[in-house]
C-alpha cells in the first residue's frame, strides 16, 4: 500500500531520502519542481489549505502555497528541489535525491 509522508521541515533532510513507488511525498513548502529523473518523480502540485464552510463554500487564505506534493512513480533515482520561505522575498531552495524502490 502507498504512504503518504509528511516533511514538515525541508532544512534538516538528508542528501537522499529512500522511499516505494506510488509513495506521496507531502513537504511544507512554497515550491518545488522535479530537477531530473521525470519518469521516476512527478511533481503534483502547489497548495493552498481550505476548508469547507457550513453553507458549502470553500475557504482559503491569501498567500503562497504551504504545501508541494511529489509522488513516486517507479524504480529509480530523482533529483528534486524544495523551496521554502517567503518566495517573494527570501525563498531557500533544497535539493534532495529520492530514490525509488519497486
Amino acid at each position: 500500500m502507498a504512504r503518504l509522508i509528511e516533511i514538515q521541515q525541508a532544512n534538516n533532510l538528508p542528501a537522499a531520502l529512500t522511499v516505494k513507488a506510488g509513495d506521496v511525498l507531502m513537504f511544507g513548502a512554497t515550491g518545488g519542481h522535479v530537477h531530473a529523473g521525470a519518469g521516476i518523480v512527478e511533481i503534483l502540485g502547489h497548495y493552498l489549505p481550505a476548508v469547507l464552510g457550513d453553507n458549502g463554500q470553500v475557504f482559503a487564505p491569501l498567500g503562497p502555497p504551504t504545501t508541494v506534493l511529489f509522488r513516486a512513480l517507479g524504480p529509480g533515482r530523482a533529483m528534486i528541489d524544495v523551496v521554502t520561505g517567503d518566495p517573494f522575498r527570501s525563498a531557500r531552495t533544497t535539493a534532495l535525491e529520492i530514490i525509488v524502490e519497486p
